[in-house]
């Protein structure tokens, strides 16, 4: 559980630093699968619902395509459209959904599961440039029932299936450039995504985001930690990094 909280601000960190130019996303872990989903709170700033029982038997594959599924609905600007929806529809709760009429249900539902599929797909684009394959990452979506705002899971991996060779993958290589890592360590820069390989001409920058610790006393709203910010997190993922390269550095002085 904790490996894959890991990677999801692994993710988080390349995300940002290539979409938002750093601007760090507000990861929050929850015990609550409900609770999964993006928006954009009162300040502007991005956030990210986690649910830990939904990601806890990802392998690899899944575990990137779920994470680049939701920023896909951050960069495509989905948590905007997504009110002027519901305020065009008078749509306030799940009980309004189900009170609207016939035809305003299927308009409403058109537009929400057309979101949906335009995250499916961007996602995959993100997840081809990291190496991980799009169809097997969307797999745990197979299982998935039609919503008023999700279409059907077999339905959606067959959209990605059957666009898959049409699906141009993120060039991500200018962002691992230029993704601050303190150090100068290629080896370290491939721990954060673990399918890059290339030489790295400069690094020179800070790695960010929000870490929630986890189980914790029962925030408000159901998320499972408290949010740490901006200096603590670098200070933190720095200390991580350096756990990581100290060892190495100590063979290669020591001789061993």
């Amino acid at each position: 559980m904790a490996n894959h909280s890991l990677d999801v601000l692994k993710l988080s960190v390349l995300f940002d630093h290539h979409f938002f130019n750093g601007v760090p996303t507000q990861v929050h872990f929850t015990e609550d699968s409900a609770m999964v989903g993006t928006w954009i709170d009162e300040q502007g700033a991005a956030n990210l619902s986690i649910g830990l029982d939904r990601i806890q038997f990802m392998n690899s594959d899944q575990l990137a395509f779920f994470v680049a599924h939701e920023y896909g609905h951050l960069v495509l600007k989905h948590p905007q459209k997504t009110l002027e929806i519901q305020q065009q529809y008078g749509v306030n709760s799940t009980f309004d959904e189900f009170m609207l009429s016939f035809d305003m249900k299927r308009d409403y539902s058109k537009l929400m599961r057309e979101m949906e599929l335009e995250a499916d797909l961007f996602g995959a684009q993100l997840v081809l440039g990291l190496g991980h394959d799009p169809v097997a990452g969307a797999s745990f979506l197979l299982g998935e029932t039609k919503s008023i705002q999700h279409p059907e899971g077999t339905l959606r991996v067959a959209k990605i299936k059957s666009g898959q060779e049409a699906i141009q993958a993120e060039d991500f290589s200018r962002t691992f450039n230029d993704l601050v890592v303190q150090l100068n360590d290629t080896e370290v820069l491939a721990g954060l995504v673990a399918s890059y390989t290339q030489p790295i001409d400069s690094i020179d920058s800070a790695v960010k985001s929000v870490v929630e610790s986890w189980p914790a006393s029962g925030a408000e709203g159901g998320y499972a930690g408290d949010t740490l910010h901006g200096f603590e997190v670098s200070v933190l993922l720095t200390f991580a990094v350096l756990a990581c390269a100290l060892p190495r550095w100590w063979r290669k002085t020591s001789g061993t």
